[in-house]
């Protein structure tokens, strides 16, 4: 008798499993279907990053290798296309090395500055790029050239934070404004687990102010 029950609500279950996907067939469809479609995307987006990672890295070892020989304007050439890659490591890498070789040419360099700033790159990478454009201008920009660049609100979740406030408080010191440059240092001394090498500068500069 127990088999026969057994049967029965095997057979029973059977008919609920069957009744639940033929009423909800077309949702089940809809699901499978996007399971798929994102399993498809994921793994053909792995393939096209590895193509392009494994190209974009074959293209910067033979720039390193014309800069090696010495044949510079080529491989700004190249380093001018490698900068639109997809991928934001050989984007930084290009720009980082179209400074180097602009270092004698303080226009080139900050056009090159101006083109990563407005480029698609990791925000981490593009504080750190107005960074180095601050100091490239600091001697001959105002006071609204420098906060475009370094305006604190934009750093607020920036580990180059405490080096943004020390160069603005540099700027306003240079500038004679003593009280802007405390609070630009103060407000540099409050970050939490500050970096001790910019923790002593800062405090240093911050109580040579008379």
């Amino acid at each position: 008798m127990n088999e026969i029950y057994n049967e029965i609500d095997q057979d029973v279950n059977k008919d609920k499993l069957f009744n639940l996907i033929k009423k909800y067939k077309l949702i089940l469809f809809i699901l499978i279907s996007l399971t798929l479609i994102t399993l498809t995307y994921v793994i053909g987006k792995n393939i096209i990053f590895e193509s392009r990672a494994k190209k974009n890295t074959q293209e910067y070892v033979e720039i390193l290798n014309l800069l090696s020989d010495k044949k510079n304007e080529e491989a700004k050439k190249r380093l001018e296309l490698l900068k639109d890659s997809k991928i934001n490591i050989y984007k930084v890498l290009s720009f980082t090395k179209l400074l180097e070789l602009s270092k004698n040419n303080k226009s080139d360099q900050i056009l090159i500055l101006d083109q990563a700033i407005k480029s698609n790159i990791n925000k981490l990478d593009k504080d750190l790029f107005k960074i180095k454009k601050s100091l490239l201008i600091f001697d001959v920009s105002d006071e609204n050239q420098i906060l475009i660049l370094l305006n604190p609100n934009n750093f607020k979740d920036s580990p180059w934070r405490p080096l943004s406030l020390e160069i603005l408080g540099d700027f306003y010191l240079s500038k004679g404004q003593k009280i802007k440059a405390k609070e630009m240092y103060e407000q540099a001394l409050k970050i939490p687990n500050i970096p001790i090498i910019f923790k002593n500068d800062i405090e240093k500069k911050y109580k040579n102010i008379r």
